[in-house]
């Protein structure tokens, strides 16, 4: 499993790294349920994902830093290593399964209650929002796989010594850490899509495959259920409108 992740780290990976866990510690620590939920309603949608968008673009580009900079690590130990054919075919044909089994769910459902929705308050209602949330989830997609999957089960093993096993469920047990603003259930819910995402990189040894069906995942939840619900008569799953702010909030992931 990942047998190909044997990384050294020299003391500017360390630092690096360690910059990557204090923004998303400090992500994490400001992004309680409550309190995602009041500066949403008071700040907008909009300006949560672009701050979500900001935050996952910087932690994966400080991770390519890690590489472009150190002498120790190359992107292979990041799982950016060269696509093949079988690759690019997964990488199309499971988020398109996804996508579309979801859609089949979204069309035969009844419908669901907002109350009964975890992730009602980060349904976008707005244009606006629409676009940010397409351009967070691109970002997420991409930005906690580079990092979670590349730079931490890397570091597991290259800092802290741990078998890569050992790192990979470190990886998954912190990505479902990051997702608190979520509650309880959207923690154990995103954790449990970690260990499919680390499956498939175990198995394809390309981060190619996670990042595509992570992005896929996202724009689905937060994009066409909630379109295809309302469409199907279904009104009451929508999220409620809200003033579509440009000012900043707090930071928000999409949801993964």
């Amino acid at each position: 499993m990942l047998d190909w992740v044997d990384p050294t780290f020299h003391a500017t990976e360390v630092i690096l790294t360690a910059l990557v866990v204090l923004i998303l510690a400090v992500s994490v620590l400001r992004a309680s349920p409550a309190g995602m939920r009041a500066r949403i309603s008071s700040k907008g949608l909009a300006a949560a994902f672009r701050r979500s968008t900001a935050t996952n673009t910087l932690a994966a580009l400080i991770a390519l830093e890690a590489v472009l900079v150190g002498p120790g690590l190359d992107l292979a130990d990041l799982g950016l290593r060269p696509v093949t054919a079988g690759d690019v075919l997964i990488a199309l044909g499971l988020p398109a399964a996804a996508a579309g089994t979801a859609a089949v769910l979204a069309i035969r459902s009844g419908g669901i209650s907002p109350d009964d929705d975890p992730l009602s308050f980060l349904r976008p209602a707005t244009p606006s929002e629409r676009r940010w949330a397409a351009a967070g989830a691109v970002a997420a997609g991409t930005g906690e796989e580079i990092v979670f999957r590349g730079l931490f089960i890397a570091a597991g093993t290259g800092v802290l010594g741990l078998p890569v096993w050992a790192a990979a469920v470190l990886a998954v047990i912190l990505f479902g850490a990051g997702h608190r603003y979520q509650g309880l259930r959207g923690m154990l819910t995103t954790g449990a899509a970690a260990v499919v995402f680390t499956v498939l990189y175990a198995l394809t040894g390309n981060l190619i495959v996670p990042i595509a069906l992570h992005i896929t995942v996202d724009l689905v939840s937060l994009l066409l259920v909630p379109a295809l619900l309302a469409r199907n008569g279904a009104p009451e799953t929508a999220a409620p409108a809200r003033a579509d702010t440009g000012a900043d909030t707090a930071a928000a992931k999409a949801a993964s």
